[in-house]
């Protein structure tokens, strides 16, 4: 498929998997890539060296934070302002933390950057006519969600409902708010962000308009990134280094450029693959890319409730398109 004509959106475009998904982009012949990044400064710095890289200048800059609801908001705005029409969203920005900490508008920061910022984003380009008839949506998943990483575990979501009367509507906004019985575990949050990231998509490719695809992918392990400079230390000093050195000789390590290319082919993907969650094989973090069969990714009950609690949230739903 030729990309000439079509314009491509990264966020959390100035470094990791974001930084070399822009690259692969322009490689791969795509007219334009805007580059979101939190700052025009870490855009700008970004947009100078994937030119040189790419041997061709097809990049522009977006200022978004997308842990902030406004800001992603008025990064939605201006695209609209200037009339752009995206062909490809790739949500990759995303971040994870070691302790609880909230958003301005008191959402859990890492369900926030993953994806309550990403959401509005692509709700305001919906209701503003800017994505493409044939536009791919692709959002940053991870093996974590299946819940059989080490340290990794996921929420139970039944004794969540009944420590809040029973009410699922109620037991989503409370996990989004972070207000779990459970303490605090800055890896169990990461993977529940990206349960909900999945559910989302699922949730989203019910409503969208015939040809447009949304998806959840993940990049794969890549410890290569900068993603782990908010991890535990042992985890910093003592698991990633060592990820780097045996993870690929045993499917749980690949490099950046596999991880980004990943976003990048499920650029080209078919309308039948739209809703389903992307990731390694059944044990593996890295790998052809399979859809994810585990229960928890088919609920459409919970599906629909992280979606209306996202909503609620957001103040945003499905506009008429």
């Amino acid at each position: 498929m030729s990309h000439e004509n079509h314009t491509a959106l990264v966020t959390g475009a100035n470094a990791g998997l974001g930084f070399d998904a822009a690259a692969q982009l322009a490689e791969r012949g795509y007219g334009q890539v805007i580059l979101a990044c939190r700052t025009l400064e870490k855009a700008d710095a970004a947009r100078r060296k994937l030119a040189e890289r790419a041997g061709k200048d097809v990049f522009d800059v977006l200022a978004i934070d997308v842990a902030d609801l406004d800001a992603s908001k008025g990064a939605a705005q201006t695209l609209i302002e200037q009339g752009r029409t995206i062909d490809l969203l790739v949500l990759n920005a995303g971040l994870t933390r070691q302790k609880l900490e909230h958003t301005a508008q008191g959402i859990e920061m890492t369900l926030a950057a993953s994806l309550f910022g990403h959401h509005l984003v692509t709700m305001e380009l919906l209701a503003g006519g800017r994505l493409a008839p044939e536009a791919h949506i692709v959002i940053a998943g991870s093996e974590s969600a299946r819940g059989d990483v080490p340290t990794f575990g996921l929420p139970d979501y039944d004794a969540i409902k009944e420590a809040v009367g029973g009410d699922i509507d109620a037991a989503m906004d409370a996990v989004a708010r972070g207000e779990q019985p459970k303490s605090y575990s800055g890896n169990s949050t990461y993977a529940n962000a990206k349960l909900w990231v999945a559910w989302w998509a699922a949730a989203l490719s019910r409503q969208l308009p015939d040809g447009m695809v949304v998806v959840a992918v993940s990049p794969g392990s890549a410890p290569g990134t900068s993603f782990g400079r908010h991890m535990p230390v042992w985890m910093r000093v003592l698991m990633l280094p060592m990820m780097k050195l045996v993870g690929p000789l045993f499917g749980m390590a690949g490099s950046v450029a596999q991880g980004a290319q990943r976003y990048v082919d499920a650029g080209d993907f078919a309308t039948d693959a739209s809703g389903k969650f992307w990731a390694s094989p059944p044990g593996k973090a890295v790998g052809p890319l399979e859809v994810q069969a585990q229960d928890q990714f088919s609920d459409e009950k919970l599906q629909e409730a992280a979606w209306r609690s996202v909503v609620r949230l957001t103040g945003v739903g499905m506009p008429s398109v």
